[in-house]
């Protein structure tokens, strides 16, 4: 039960797919070509730092007002199920 208190959805989410990003970021020759690259790249990663950072406060507000962890899984989990599932709609 302590290590679900420590890993949380928003948090592995947050974690995962920054290092996902990052690492398509870092192995795209056009984001670091002498051309001066493309600005997508970046601004893809200052929009995910925000959502990473949003979603970080929101999980510690969430730890400080919900005191049973089973409900801050099944909030959590619904509410990046309900992106995963508008974004591939």
């Amino acid at each position: 039960m302590n290590s679900l208190r420590r890993f949380t959805p928003f948090r592995l989410a947050v974690v995962v797919y920054f290092g996902y990003s990052l690492f398509g970021f870092l192995t795209t020759p056009s984001n670091f070509n002498d051309g001066g690259g493309t600005a997508w790249g970046g601004l893809a990663m200052i929009a995910l730092l925000f959502w990473g950072v949003l979603f970080w406060l929101v999980d510690v507000a969430m730890r400080k007002l919900i005191p049973r962890t089973e409900v801050i899984w099944t909030i959590q989990s619904l509410v990046l199920l309900a992106m995963y599932l508008f974004l591939h709609w």
